[in-house]
């Protein structure tokens, strides 16, 4: 039913827009769905806030046992169970999950997202995180924007370009609703999503974001929000802590990546059921030893900031008062949130790990400054190490230091310790940048698809494919055909070079007309070279394949003498498909970088 209602209000939204976009001019009309994109990408990231916020009410707030560490460490196996369900049987291949894949569809899909991304998000997000799993919102959020962004564009017919915009309106919009930080959603849709946005465009990007952030406020307000009010001035007495903090940050990405990579490939070898009581019993029981691992964390960070107290509802610290074996605990924390959300996502719940870095960064910076703080030095700032802690986590593990610094800034209400932030999320990057070239969702989408997103030539080449540049309009002989079968069909085309095929349509070999000239047209030796065949003229020549990508196709081009400069393609099972020309892959990448551009 409510598939139904959401895809009727788009379907009067779409006739609403190509009404105006007849009496609009081009520039207005795109300013114009940018609002709309905006808007709507915002009312879906509060919605779902909402949602978890409700969802949390009734489970536990309202509950009798929801105050109850067992109740809350069974109920993310429901809320898991859930989104997996959803994800496996009601949505299934049009779910889209993770920021890689919004790339993927930027490069090779024409930035086209199926609709069902609208709303499928919220609803499993929803679940998951409302019933206490152990990840973040951000990347639903970003997902349901891009989607709304997408479709927009598709229905109203636009350009790649302009459809390409719009979706970066949508993701830039969801992050400032997410935090109320508008030039964080705009660097993040830039830096992370790998979306080039000219200074034309960022008028409407600003405006999509601004809305987002404008929205959120007048709706959600400072109780959902995560925001700092205890921020103390920069203190360059503590540089060298921070430098420190910014190594720590490193390494602790480096570990959450490569964590995140080995538990993904354990989870890759069980069926969805083994994956869902696998990964939710495991976080059952890290929710039970440690309560502050339950749901995205947020409220426990604010918590800590203001007052640098933790609740003592686990068993290993109800009877201590012990300030070491509590910052031991919290410790644990910060190093059990990596699998906590590990064990939530690749269970099958739907979330990002957005929160999460910015959870764990926090509670690095509160470790740090409590740690000095114990041993002395006591006018350690404590919620400024814990705000610069989340800038240098989110820097290295999503290659985003533009983002964390503004995101950082933004939260805080102030600008006061951009020096700081800058340092932490410089260090950090430079940390797991020295041992990792991609982020962990880059590195996935390099993996899966071979497209690389550090490179901008590399990757606008990446988003060309052989199928569209094949040419079927070349002669094909069977590999028995005869001297004379051979000049007939020459008499009825143009081209200089021609498949040999056997009777099921395998490439044999191929005839270049410069090579074999003197033997076709030599009417002396016509009587005695009657008997040769196409087999006999071929020559073996390796074939581009269906699978090539765009930089292994250029590099068997160079290989071929310059008078060669056309290869064959062929599929899975060796059949002949066409030609393909170096100078129609050069052409289309030409065109490519107009479009880009």
């Amino acid at each position: 039913m409510y598939r139904k209602i959401i895809k009727t209000f788009f379907t009067q939204l779409r006739y609403g827009v190509l009404l105006l976009k007849r009496r609009l001019t081009e520039r207005q009309f795109l300013l114009l769905c940018c609002v709309i994109v905006g808007a709507l990408a915002s009312l879906s990231a509060i919605v779902l806030k909402l949602f978890v916020v409700k969802l949390e009410h009734f489970f536990f707030e309202s509950s009798r046992f929801g105050d109850i560490v067992w109740y809350q460490a069974l109920i993310p196996i429901l809320g898991i169970g859930a989104s997996s369900l959803l994800i496996e049987k009601v949505y299934r291949k049009n779910f889209l999950k993770g920021n890689d894949k919004i790339v993927y569809a930027i490069a090779k899909k024409s930035s086209d997202l199926p609709f069902s991304q609208c709303y499928s998000h919220i609803v499993t997000s929803g679940v998951t995180v409302g019933l206490g799993g152990s990840c973040g919102l951000e990347s639903p959020m970003v997902a349901t924007g891009a989607a709304i962004g997408s479709n927009l564009g598709r229905a109203t017919f636009l350009p790649y370009k302009e459809k390409t915009l719009l979706l970066a309106c949508g993701i830039a919009s969801g992050i400032s609703s997410a935090f109320g930080a508008p030039i964080a959603g705009i660097v993040f849709a830039m830096e992370v999503l790998i979306i080039d946005v000219s200074i034309n465009s960022f008028i409407p990007l600003l405006m999509s974001s601004a809305i987002g952030a404008l929205l959120a406020k007048i709706i959600l307000g400072d109780n959902v929000l995560l925001t700092f009010n205890t921020i103390k001035d920069f203190d360059y007495n503590n540089i060298f802590l921070y430098v420190g903090l910014g190594l720590l940050a490193g390494c602790l990405c480096l570990f959450y990546a490569r964590s995140f990579h080995w538990m993904e490939h354990k989870f890759a070898e069980r069926t969805p059921v083994q994956r869902w009581l696998v990964g939710s019993i495991l976080l059952a029981v890290l929710i039970f030893l440690f309560p502050q691992l339950f749901g995205e964390g947020y409220s426990f960070v604010k918590t800590l900031a203001e007052t640098g107290q933790i609740p003592k509802n686990s068993i290993l610290i109800a009877h201590t008062d012990n300030q070491w074996w509590i910052l031991l605990f919290i410790a644990g924390i910060m190093f059990f949130k990596i699998f906590a959300t590990g064990f939530t996502i690749l269970g099958g719940g739907n979330g990002g790990s957005f929160a999460p870095s910015l959870v764990i960064g926090a509670l690095l910076g509160f470790v740090v400054g409590r740690f000095f703080q114990l041993i002395g030095y006591a006018n350690v700032p404590v919620t400024n190490f814990i705000v610069v802690g989340m800038a240098g986590m989110l820097s290295g593990l999503f290659f985003a230091p533009l983002t964390a610094i503004f995101l950082s800034a933004e939260v805080t209400n102030g600008y006061s310790l951009f020096i700081p932030l800058m340092l932490v999320a410089a260090i950090s990057f430079f940390v797991v940048k020295s041992f990792e070239p991609l982020s962990l969702e880059m590195k996935k989408l390099s993996q899966q698809s071979e497209l690389d997103p550090t490179d901008k030539d590399k990757f606008l080449l990446s988003r060309l494919e052989l199928r569209f540049l094949i040419r079927k309009d070349f002669p094909a002989f069977n590999v028995n055909a005869t001297l004379n079968d051979i000049l007939i069909s020459l008499h009825n085309t143009d081209k200089d070079v021609y498949a040999v095929i056997d009777d099921k349509n395998v490439l044999q070999g191929v005839i270049y007309l410069n090579d074999v000239k003197n033997i076709l047209f030599d009417n002396a030796q016509r009587a005695e070279d009657i008997a040769i065949s196409a087999g006999d003229l071929m020559m073996k020549q390796t074939p581009l394949t269906i699978e090539d990508d765009m930089e292994s196709a250029i590099l068997k081009f160079e290989k071929l003498t310059s008078a060669k400069n056309i290869l064959p393609i062929i599929d899975k099972e060796g059949k002949w498909l066409g030609f393909i020309s170096k100078s129609s892959i050069l052409d289309k990448y030409r065109s490519e970088i107009i479009r880009s551009s």
